[in-house]
């Protein structure tokens, strides 16, 4: 298991989500916490946002792994046409 960690940001956009969104990116956490490499996730390549991504909707979970500490820490959460790459 691999704990999840919000950044400030992640964690006041994760907040601020409508209700059911904000339900769907919860589970998404959870199954990064049981396995961080979990089918959908996209290793990112040329950015320095994050290395990986999850699709969640509407919305893309940003994130890198650490896997020496066994840790993922999420960096942001964007809607996709809010530029989720840039």
């Amino acid at each position: 298991m691999y704990p999840v960690v919000l950044s400030r940001r992640a964690h006041r956009t994760q907040r601020d989500l409508p209700a059911e969104d904000a339900r769907r990116v919860a589970d998404a956490l959870v199954r990064l916490q049981r396995d961080p490499r979990t089918m959908g996730v996209i290793k990112l390549t040329g950015l320095r946002i994050a290395e990986y991504r999850l699709q969640v909707g509407n919305y893309r979970i940003l994130f890198d792994i650490d896997d020496e500490a066994s840790v993922v820490e999420v960096l942001d959460i964007r809607r996709r046409s809010e530029g989720a790459y840039r």
